[in-house]
């Protein structure tokens, strides 16, 4: 007994200290459960509340910038097109008639007129993995789940800024948000896909209004730290009207 205090000696009083310790963290659990949950949504209402949450399609264009070694090493004028939640169209090049990548579902093809090929099944699925961990899903399908547990792990100083980190889990997938305390806008996100051992980062930066719509024009991807692409966007549109024959090869229009 010796070291433990006078009062903890009396059985009730031992018993309210314990009951007391085991309290304690479920307290401090539950107030970062909620600092973590006032972060999210005000990083919603900031990108633009309801109207962020009810896009299902998104047609962007700009320049994607591919990277070796941490060297540029191939870039091409882009036209994407995302119809949620499982449709994505991306043309390559300035041509009238321009090859394009489609996945739709758990098919895909590579179109280069007359060429068409269908995509590897690996491929397609890898693709879909990444559609359903990339931000503009994950915060407006997943962030509002019933019954998602969010983290708040504290703070980290990005570009001389403080950021919120927020952690969660979504069928068998790790999330981390950083989201700027001043601007209430997400600096970055990684995700560590189930199976894998390796951390994917999407950073972002210039912000714009498009429809009343908070937009990120300019993603770095890097994958466990090391660039692999940049995206720069020069126009954004929101819910345009997209036909599902988008999202099909042309000889099955």
């Amino acid at each position: 007994m010796n070291g433990i205090p006078m009062l903890l000696r009396h059985p009730t009083l031992r018993i309210a200290f314990l009951i007391g310790a085991v309290l304690v963290p479920f307290s401090n659990a539950n107030a970062q459960t909620d600092k973590a949950a006032t972060v999210i949504n005000d990083m919603i209402t900031t990108l633009g509340g309801k109207a962020f949450l009810e896009v299902r399609e998104i047609q962007s264009s700009g320049k994607i910038c591919g990277f070796k070694n941490d060297v540029m090493a191939v870039s091409n004028q882009i036209v994407d097109y995302v119809k949620f939640p499982d449709k994505r169209r991306t043309e390559y090049g300035t041509y009238r008639v321009r090859p394009a990548d489609i996945f739709n579902g758990d098919t895909g093809w590579s179109i280069d007129l007359p060429k068409i090929e269908a995509k590897p099944a690996a491929e397609v699925k890898a693709v879909q993995a990444g559609f359903k961990t990339d931000f503009q899903y994950v915060a407006r399908f997943i962030l509002n789940r019933p019954g998602l547990v969010l983290q708040h792990l504290g703070t980290e100083l990005i570009a001389f800024r403080s950021n919120d980190v927020i952690e969660f889990r979504d069928s068998g997938n790790l999330l981390r948000l950083f989201v700027d305390q001043q601007s209430h806008l997400p600096t970055k996100m990684q995700v560590r896909r189930s199976g894998e051992t390796f951390m994917r980062e999407d950073q972002f930066a210039n912000w714009h209004d498009f429809q009343g719509i908070r937009t990120a024009l300019f993603i770095i991807r890097l994958r466990d730290g090391v660039r692999e692409r940049e995206i720069r966007f020069d126009n954004v549109s929101y819910n345009p009207g997209m036909a599902d024959s988008l999202f099909a090869p042309p000889a099955a229009r």
